[in-house]
């Protein structure tokens, strides 16, 4: 009897939550209080925000868990809590952060494991919290030096790109790792260095900046968070962007390539028009390996592995490794890739080039006041 009670009183609960959550999405769309920034953009899921709406209105009564996400008009990310990061010598002892993190993993399987044979003398770095999972290693692998930083995250917003300065053509460079800082990056890598040359497709916030996609493939970032691909030549034009960015919901791009892995099949052209595919060359690459789920990878030379792998052999190493989706970055000594703002890899001739974009991952839980 007191159990049908407890029901009943929760139903009411609900009903009530639910009918005043209509009635102040009703007022927010009205002359009442203005709806959050995220809504008036039309970047809001409304059932996602009903769905927030009513976690923080039944509290303690029925679960209701919250969606975290980020707004692309906030330039920086909250800081991540300093105690959510770690580290450990043995990928061994690591099984307790595999088992935290698998309710946000939802069941993917991590390239990292407890058996993985990293550097020696190297450590494991990871940060975890509600929102992400982050792990970063470094493996030899054949020659060369493999720096990986796998990450999982809870919303698709949590995966972003900086551009030098928070706008197109600042014409100002910066290290990986200074961007890194001033956003309040968990992870971020070196980007596709766009503002290099003149070419290429550059996409922010849905907005098409350039739209020459002649010469090289490019890596679109969807609002679900996936990576979707054009080669070169197959659209060009701002019209043709902008139509193709319209009907994927674009949120951003990269364009340097190619294209090395899809589907699972591997596809790295014998030639392209950039990236020294033929040298022996640092490289860099942002793949996914699922929903919401990403691998930043970088591949050097470090003690003791002294060769660099050229394209065709960078990307038969992802492929061999299982990697379903991999996309090639700016490489050389552009490719770096920061944790918690410090560089993790090694960088060729010994420091960063500075650089005008890069690629990051954030916290999506709210600073605490």
């Amino acid at each position: 009897m007191k159990g049908r009670k407890w029901i009943s009183a929760a139903a009411i609960a609900l009903c009530t939550a639910v009918t005043a959550l209509q009635l102040g999405w009703m007022l927010t769309s009205g002359n009442g209080f203005a709806a959050p920034q995220s809504v008036r953009t039309g970047h809001l899921d409304i059932s996602q925000y009903l769905q927030d709406g009513l976690a923080d209105a039944l509290g303690g009564v029925l679960s209701a868990k919250k969606v975290y996400r980020l707004s692309d008009q906030d330039l920086v990310a909250p800081k991540p809590d300093p105690a959510c990061y770690g580290s450990a010598e043995d990928p061994a002892q690591l099984q307790w952060l595999l088992d935290a993190g698998a309710e946000l993993l939802e069941g993917q399987e991590t390239l990292f494991s407890t058996d993985t044979p990293i550097q020696e003398g190297s450590t494991v770095r990871y940060y975890l919290d509600e929102t992400i999972f982050a792990v970063t290693w470094k493996q030899p692998l054949g020659s060369s030096m493999y720096t990986f930083s796998e990450v999982k995250i809870a919303h698709p917003s949590q995966l972003r790109r900086f551009l030098s300065d928070g706008k197109y053509s600042s014409g100002t460079l910066y290290t990986t790792t200074e961007m890194a800082q001033s956003v309040n990056a968990v992870v971020a890598s070196s980007g596709d260095y766009y503002d290099y040359r003149e070419i290429g497709i550059v996409v922010t916030d849905g907005q098409v900046h350039r739209s020459r996609g002649e010469l090289l493939d490019t890596c679109f970032v969807d609002e679900s968070g996936d990576l979707v691909f054009t080669y070169a030549g197959q659209i060009t034009g701002q019209e043709e962007v902008q139509a193709f960015v319209d009907k994927h919901r674009v949120r951003f791009s990269l364009c340097f390539g190619p294209v090395m892995i899809l589907n699972g099949d591997l596809c790295s052209p014998k030639q392209y028009n950039s990236g020294e595919v033929h040298s022996e060359y640092a490289r860099s690459a942002l793949c996914q390996m699922g929903k919401l789920h990403y691998l930043v990878v970088i591949a050097n030379t470090e003690e003791p592995c002294y060769s660099m792998p050229t394209l065709s052999q960078f990307a038969r190493q992802l492929w061999d490794l299982g990697i379903p989706t991999a996309y090639a970055l700016d490489g050389g000594q552009t490719a770096a890739i920061a944790m918690d703002g410090k560089l993790v890899n090694n960088v060729s001739y010994g420091s960063q080039r500075r650089i005008s974009d890069i690629v990051y991952f954030a916290t999506a839980v709210p600073e605490r006041s």
